[in-house]
């Protein structure tokens, strides 16, 4: 028997309408020769051109139904997981594929997702890191009704990273067979800087500065403190150096280790800030502290960090790590569920004027 699934492109987007330009046209024109095939545009209350451009430069497709887009006017910012479930929501096809803003699916990708699943519906598609760009991570490839499922995305997850590795986890744990995208023809992607990646995203708007302590030649305190008052601590190691004597002589080193970095305890000390005469005063805390300079507090001396790239860096440490943290636990307890209630909640308007509500 000949399947020929339905299958659902799902792009989310916020403030990327550089990237869609480039991508969503060829991708359209690379998928026609299918047929069966719709684009799923969601404009994430994206401040820039996007719903002009689309309204202007892609009409032809929404007026033939190749392509819907929805936009919703609700998030303050960037959330990866609600997005791309407020998306796949939309999807009216069997099969949903993610597919990032600045991602290219090349031609051919369609007919090879509809093989895969027709030799065995028991399966998912994604990228192996070892060979797809780190751009393309999020290209998983799923059937709808394995999605709803499992109840998509988790939304606990706030901020950038391993949302799309804790989704396979679950998938796995569905008892779902991967099946790997390999072919760097449907791999292709859009390079750009981490701060683009994370200028919308929620700690990265909201971080007010970030506080760092060497404890040895393995690990740092870092300190975080948002303009919404709360902070947070957490040692920070680099496990490969973690069984070395002294920072003169790092070796041996520590070879066996899942992760580059990682975090003391899994866990952050948190609690809240308030500032008085230009001092700082973290709650859980004696001393007071001087922003301008150092912070003194019971660890010892805290420096500032000033420089703008290191400063992307720890932003995007603590997504991934608050959200790798998320994923493990979610492993361990073997919970393939993880929005108890809904997921994907949003109030919409679909193709400019239908307006919709997701529960």
């Amino acid at each position: 028997m000949n399947t020929k699934y339905k299958i659902s492109f799902c792009t989310v987007c916020m403030n990327r309408s550089h990237h869609l330009k480039e991508t969503l046209p060829k991708n359209i024109a690379n998928a026609l020769a299918y047929k069966n095939v719709e684009f799923i545009v969601l404009n994430y209350n994206s401040t820039d051109d996007l719903e002009q451009w689309i309204k202007t430069e892609m009409a032809e497709y929404i007026e033939n139904g190749i392509l819907k887009y929805y936009k919703t006017t609700e998030p303050v910012n960037f959330h990866m997981s609600h997005s791309k479930n407020v998306v796949a929501r939309c999807a009216e096809g069997d099969i949903i594929c993610n597919v990032d803003a600045d991602n290219f699916i090349g031609k051919g990708f369609t007919e090879f997702i509809n093989e895969k699943f027709e030799k065995d519906p028991g399966v998912y598609l994604s990228v192996d890191k070892n060979i797809g760009k780190r751009d393309c991570y999020g290209r998983i490839c799923i059937k709808n009704s394995d999605f709803n499922q499992i109840k998509g995305y988790d939304e606990d997850m706030l901020g950038y990273g391993f949302e799309d590795f804790d989704l396979r986890n679950r998938l796995e744990m569905l008892s779902l067979k991967k099946v790997a995208i390999e072919n760097i023809d449907y791999l292709e992607a859009i390079t750009h800087k981490d701060e683009e990646r994370l200028k919308d995203e929620k700690n990265s708007i909201g971080l007010k500065s970030v506080f760092v302590k060497q404890i040895n030649q393995y690990s740092s305190s870092l300190l975080y403190l948002f303009k919404n008052s709360e902070y947070f601590m957490g040692d920070i190691i680099t496990n490969r150096f973690k069984n070395s004597q002294n920072i003169d002589n790092i070796f041996p080193e520590n070879r066996i280790y899942e992760y580059q970095y990682g975090l003391g305890n899994n866990s952050w000390e948190g609690g809240k800030w308030t500032s008085e005469n230009e001092k700082i005063i973290l709650e859980n805390f004696i001393e007071t502290i001087d922003e301008r300079h150092t912070l003194l507090l019971n660890k010892g001396e805290f420096i500032k960090i000033k420089n703008k790239d290191e400063i992307q860096n720890l932003i995007m440490f603590f997504s991934q790590i608050s959200n790798r943290i998320k994923m493990k636990n979610n492993e361990k307890r073997k919970q393939i569920i993880v929005n108890k209630t809904s997921f994907g909640k949003a109030n919409l308007i679909k193709n400019f004027k239908e307006v919709l509500s997701l529960k």
